[in-house]
Parts: C-alpha cells; structure tokens; sequence
C-alpha cells in the first residue's frame, strides 16, 4: 500500500473519530433575545463557539482582510514613503474608511467573544495596543488610540456586552465592563437595562453589582416592568431584599396596571414587604396623614374627576399607608370601578347570590378541627369535622390577600366553585368570613392529588391516564360552557375522592366571562413548565389554553415529566415555543396523535381549538371505545388510591373558637357568604 492511501486512510479514521468525540463543552447561540445552552449533540446544526485555538485562526482571518485593505493603501503610496511614520499616520488620513472597517470587524469579535463567555478576548479587544498585535499590523504603523471595540456597541436585538455578561452570568467580564465604564443604562429591543435582566434571571451577586455602580433601579422595560416586579415574580428574595433597601424607591405599576407586591406568592417576600411597610410607616407618619385626608377627599369627588382622583391614587405609593388605610384605597377603587362600569356583578355572582338566599348562619365554631393538611403563601388548609363529616377548610388571611391585591382571586375562586355543580370538580360547601379571615369548606378528597402519587409511581400506566383524562375533559367542558377557563390544570389540582375520581381544585387563576377559543385573557399566569406558547408570548388566550395543558397534564402522567422540561427557566420557555416534541414510542400512536393536536403551539389549529369545543376532543379516535354518559354517571372503574394521610395535630382545642362572623367595615367582602344547597 503507498503512502498516499496509508496517510488517507489514517485521516478517514481521524475525522470518524472526531465526528463521535463526546464533548462536555456547552455552546450559546443567538436566538432573538434570548442565548440558550444547547450541547453539541443536541444541536448538530450549530456550529461550537471558537475556543482560543479557534479564536486565534479567525483573529488572523480579519487581520488578513484589513491588511489587504492596508495592502490596497500601500500600492498609491511611494515606497521611499513607507518606512517614514509621518507618512504611515497619512494613510489613515487618506483613507478614513479603514479605520471604520478595522473597528466594525473589531466589534463583531468583540460581540462573538462576549457570548462565548472569552473574558480575557473580550478584554484584549479594549485595548489599543493589543488590538494592534491581535491585528498583526505593521509595529512601524503607529498606535491608533480609536482602533478598538466599542464597549457600548450593540447587537441586532440591541443586546450590549453586557447584558450578554449578564445572561451568561459571567460575573467576571460583568466586573471587567463595569470597571471600562459601559453605560448601565443601554437598553435591549425590549427596553430592558442590564439591571432589569439581572432581576428577571435571579443573578443576585451581578444586580448588587450593578445596583452599587449607580444602576437605575425604577426604571420600566417595554411591559412597564421594574427590577422588583420580576423579583417578586420569579421569587428572587435575595434581591427584593436589596431593592427595598434602596432609598427613592418608586412603586410602579405595569402595562396591565399591576403593582409589583401583585406577584408576591412566598411568604418570605411577604415578610419582608411587612418588614418595609412597618420600618416606613414609623419614617413618615405626618406624611401617611395627608394621604389618608386626600384618599377622603377623592371619595367625596363627583365621578367627573375621576382621572384627577385616579392620578393621585397612582402618585400615593401604596407601601407608605397602613394596612388598614389600604383597605380605605381598595373600597375607593371599587366604588370607582362601579361608577364606571355600572353592574359590577358576574353571572357567577348573580347565580351564586341566588343559590345563597336562604343561606344558614355559619362560622367555624361549627367545626372541628382535626389537623392541618397543607399551607400556603397567603393561608393554610385543614381538616375539619361538621356533623361526623370531613371536610377540607380552606382559610385566607385577609391581611395578606388585600396587601397583595389577590383578593380578586379569592373571589374568582369562590364564584366559580359556587356556580359549578359537577361530578369532577371539587364542591364548596360553605364560605364565609370573620374579621380577619376568609374561609372555604370544600369536600375533603382522601385519595391525596395526582402529583403526589406521581412522585411515587413515577408514571401512569395508558390505560389508567384515558380513564382520568375522560373526566377532565368533562370538567373542563363543564367549565367552557359557563365561559370560564382554568387556566391552571396540572396534577398538583387534580385531587383524587375515596373511590379514585378526579376533582379539579384550585380555580384562583381562573377567568371568567371567555366566549372565544384563542382571545379574550391577556393576563401572564400559571406554573412556569405548564405555560402555553401564547401565554408566554403574551399575545391573549381563550379556552384553546385549557386544552394545552390537558396535553400537558397527558404527557407528564404517560412519561413522568412536562413536555420540554428543563429546570433552566430561560430555555424552558425556549424550548415550549421552538423545541421538537419527542413523545416515548412505549405511548400508543392514537395516544401520540391525540398529545400532539393538544399540544399544537397555534391554538387556532389546536384540537378543541374550535366551535365545538370538546366534542373536537371527544370525536378523536383515541376515545372510540369511550361511553361517555358512563364517564359523567362516574360509572367507569377507576384504580382506588392508596393514600396514607399525614396530619400535624394541632391538639384538641378548636384554634378559631374565639372568632366570629362580625361584619367588619373596612375588611369586609361583599358577596362572600355562601351555603351550598341542593
């Protein structure tokens, strides 16, 4: 065999090789606004970010086209003019489009180094001198002090280097740019500073950073969002801590009118909001009383003001009244929003005040507690006894409903279980309140919820995940019909009753008043790995959502996991609105078929998407076999849970027997009181 064919040969089994290499480097690619982390055998198709090796090989590929450039100059200039440095500073003169050609291909490594995470590169192309040896040009050509990267340029979504450092949570190229001084204040297209983003990633060591430099910390990205909105959204204690610290802070509410203390759902940010609230109203005690007097005032003002009253309101920071001047504020806006809107009551009200006429007088020494089942960031759930009957009693603070501006929640949640009466979705038994609580006494459901038993079986056979999916069809039929959306299914609200039915729970991110498939709700709500494409976009949904998640819920119930789950939050929602969707091939093709028209990321070519609603669900040939007058008469066998109750006993005393039904005049909630009758 000749050389020739040896060394191909060996080359052949060389590029083999390579080709299967496993590498445990992570690559970044520009996608819009976003740079998500992908490994390379996920994505054969993007080419890995240059290493130094690489970077040194495309560092010489511009220096050959500038010195081509140069080359070009050269040729118009005497050779007894080359070595003369007088001279040299004429080309540029002559020229002064080569200084414009150097810096831009300057700006473009400057930016490709900053995404691939190279500090020491993107620092080299900050300095004059090294630019000049990166560059190879000629030592006899004098040092330039502008030929080097713009450290404030910026990309095509308008991304500076920092805020990719900032992204890519390099803390060290963060520290290297705040020190070059980058302005802090460039925004992306979403017009979002680097700040912001810090907040919206939870980078806390990066925003205090920042926020020592001088960053401006009220400022609004292009939804009117603030640092401390996406804090508070994305449960980022570390750095609500620091913005309340901050002097000059400015409650802003958002495009959809929300204040940042509306995304609050952690009952350590909840504490350290009373924290500030307390320490703030001792500071300026003189200035909460002449709010309180112009808050009196506006509600004597005739509805002809009603933009004057409502600008000052917005001018009166929230956090500097007491709780109980804030409950003054809320009973004013409502009195607002009834003046303007005329009959504020929803058909859930009107029927739910009709089935609660002759409603019984009750409070919670009518029941036993027995334990507490569970809490939450604004109440705690127990179970209680009422006439040898367990019950599930469901008790909100109303301190931190109205301090959070949830109350409205609360009441969707009693409206919509008031006026449902359905074999699959949990009963209200009774609501009312006291002073300083509300409450819910719901059907107690001892099979536990199918998050629980997902944790332990890890997944659901196909043929026990139909026998659920029929009856959460037929809730959530139940629910479009009545022109409300959940909005919020996933298993952790799907309980199970003692003979292994489903009840759908949990109704506070429920809307009501939804007539169309994919419009109607513009609000941003749920649990982040069971979003939507269109929520995520913000574009509006309608009932086409629900379906959505019922693909979802199928999905995570067959293979154990959300579709497209990662416990990055950023490439999550990446990947919910671009990622392939990979179902098991253990799962049926008519299953298979039926998760992927649920899971269509254009809800107008989702299935159930259109006017008939479920019955587009229910005509799939999944559920050929399916009676589903059976489902509804809750004839189908269902596997009965095996469900070991855990109770912190709470002893033998009935904590709320010193509580009663007092009609409260501040805190009082209208509509509330509730007995359900059959």
């Amino acid at each position: 065999m000749s050389l020739e064919k040896i060394k191909k040969q060996k080359l052949n089994v060389f590029q083999v090789q390579k080709n299967k290499m496993k590498s445990e480097d992570r690559v970044i690619v520009n996608t819009s606004n976003n740079f998500k982390v992908f490994s390379p055998q996920q994505s054969p198709q993007i080419k890995q970010i240059l290493n130094r090796t690489q970077f040194q090989l495309e560092r010489s590929r511009s220096s050959q086209k500038i010195e081509n450039i140069i080359m070009q100059i050269q040729q118009n200039v005497s050779k007894n003019n080359i070595n003369i440095i007088n001279k040299n500073k004429d080309i540029y003169k002559e020229s002064p489009y080569l200084i414009q050609e150097m810096k831009k291909e300057i700006n473009i490594q400057f930016l490709r180094q900053c995404k691939a995470n190279n500090t020491a590169a993107c620092l080299q192309l900050l300095e004059p001198t090294i630019v000049h040896q990166v560059l190879n040009i000629s030592p006899q050509i004098p040092i330039n002090p502008d030929l080097k990267a713009n450290i404030n340029i910026q990309d095509d979504d308008y991304n500076s280097a920092l805020h990719i450092a900032v992204k890519n949570k390099n803390i060290q190229l963060v520290q290297a740019l705040v020190y070059k001084q980058i302005n802090l204040e460039i925004e992306n297209s979403q017009k979002m500073t680097s700040l912001i983003l810090a907040s919206y990633h939870g980078n806390v060591e990066i925003f205090q950073i920042l926020i020592n430099e001088g960053a401006q910390f009220n400022h609004q990205d292009i939804y009117g969002n603030t640092c401390l909105h996406y804090a508070c959204k994305f449960i980022c204690k570390e750095i609500v801590a620091i913005i309340l610290k901050l002097p000059h802070l400015i409650f802003k509410p958002n495009n959809d009118q929300k204040y940042p203390d509306y995304y609050i759902h952690d009952e350590e940010i909840i504490q350290l909001f009373t924290q500030f609230q307390l320490e703030h109203s001792k500071q300026n005690k003189k200035t909460k009383e002449i709010q309180i007097q112009n808050i009196q005032m506006e509600d004597q003002c005739k509805s002809n003001t009603f933009s004057t009253n409502k600008y000052k309101l917005q001018n009166n920071p929230k956090h500097n009244l007491s709780p109980d001047n804030k409950l003054c504020i809320f009973q004013f806006k409502r009195n607002i929003n009834q003046q303007k809107k005329g009959n504020v009551n929803t058909p859930s009200t009107i029927d739910s005040m009709k089935q609660s006429k002759k409603e019984e007088k009750i409070d919670p020494q009518h029941f036993r507690v027995l334990g507490l089942l569970g809490k939450g960031s604004f109440g705690k759930v127990y179970l209680v006894q009422k006439n040898k009957k367990l019950y599930a009693m469901k008790v909100l603070l109303k301190s931190m409903i109205f301090k959070q501006n949830i109350c409205r929640y609360a009441i969707t949640e009693r409206n919509v279980l008031s006026v449902t009466s359905h074999p699959f979705i949990v009963k209200l038994r009774y609501a009312f309140q006291t002073e300083d609580k509300l409450f819910m006494i719901l059907d107690y459901c001892p099979g536990g919820d199918l998050g629980m038993l997902l944790c332990k079986i890890q997944r659901f056979p196909e043929e026990i995940v139909k026998l659920y999916i029929c009856e959460i069809i037929l809730a959530l039929e139940d629910l479009h019909k009545r022109n409300i959306i959940f909005r919020d299914l996933k298993p952790d609200n799907i309980l199970l009753d003692a003979e292994g039915h489903v009840l759908l729970t949990d109704f506070g991110l429920s809307k009501e008043g939804i007539h169309n498939s994919n419009q109607g709700a513009k609000s941003f709500c749920g649990s982040v790995a069971y979003l939507a494409p269109e929520m995520i976009k913000r574009q509006g949904h309608g009932k086409a959502v629900d379906w959505y998640l019922l693909g979802v819920v199928m999905y995570e119930l067959l293979s154990g996991l959300p579709p497209y789950y990662t416990n990055d939050r950023d490439a999550l929602f990446y990947n919910i609105e671009n990622a392939s969707l990979k179902i098991p091939q253990f799962i049926s093709i008519e299953c298979r078929n039926l998760i992927r028209s649920l899971l269509e990321r254009n809800p107008t070519r989702r299935l159930g998407s259109g006017q008939g609603d479920s019955q587009e669900i229910k005509a799939h040939p999944y559920f050929v076999d399916v009676d589903w007058k059976r489902v509804l008469n809750r004839e189908l066998q269902m596997p009965k849970p095996d469900y070991s109750l855990k109770l912190k006993h709470i002893g033998e005393q009935n904590i709320f027997e010193l509580q009663n039904c007092m009609d409260f005049e501040q805190s009082h909630i209208n509509g509330w009181s509730y007995v359900q009758t059959e």
